[in-house]
This record gives C-alpha cells, structure tokens and sequence, in this order.
C-alpha cells in the first residue's frame, strides 16, 4: 500500500507493518523467476536456493521500502511497529537497515509498547 507515497515530516510518524508483505508465490512471473534462478545459480551459504533467496530479498525490499515512506531525512522521526514474531528471527531482522535492527526492540504487551511509543514522541517535541 505505501507504493508512490512520500509521507514526508509531520505526514507521516507511525509505520505499521502487520506480517511480512511476501509476494504471491503463485504468481507465474515469480514461480518462472524462482525456476530459473533455481536451475542456473548455485545455493547460498546458508543452504537456501537462489529462487528462496529471491523471494525472501522481495518481501524485505517492501518492508524496507514502507519504512523509508515515513522516515525521508537525516532529521526526519517516526517509530515503526513490525507486528509479527518473525521479525525477531535472525534471517529477517539481519535484512533491515542497521539504524533499526540496532534500535529494535521486542514488546509483549500493548500497554509496554504504548509507553516506549509515548516516551518516543515526548521526547521529540
């Protein structure tokens, strides 16, 4: 959804992502892409085929692509919710930019993440 939209400053100070935006895996122009990238290029070190890898680079282009939608500068804020536990695994979060892996953090709760985000905000204004 954040396609073509530049939610520049004041526009835009919360990201929420709920889940991982993977693409159709059942679309033919991916499944064609996969097959091939399958068949002509050897497996990563990490055991994955190319075809995974691509499919996986896909999903964290547009999750990192949505994030960049709200924060445009140098000077620029907004936290970002990521709603979903797998953003916790190693394999995800090693594909966000180094300036959020370092600063992610992991709440179990609403009330304790309605705090930091509150805490967040104050301190900006």
């Amino acid at each position: 959804m954040s396609e073509g939209i530049n939610f520049s400053d004041q526009l835009g100070r919360c990201i929420v992502m709920v889940g991982l935006p993977y693409p159709n895996i059942r679309s033919p122009e991916l499944k064609e892409k996969m097959d091939y990238l399958n068949a002509n290029v050897p497996k990563g070190l990490d055991g994955k085929s190319a075809g995974q890898q691509h499919y996986e680079n896909l999903c964290m282009k547009a999750v990192n692509q949505s994030i960049g939608r709200a924060i445009r500068h140098l000077a620029d804020y907004a936290t970002i919710l990521l709603l979903d536990q797998r953003y916790q695994r190693p394999s995800v979060s090693s594909q966000l930019p180094d300036w959020i892996a370092k600063d992610l953090q992991k709440m179990d709760k609403f009330g304790s993440a309605y705090a930091a985000i509150r805490k967040f905000f104050s301190g900006k204004k």
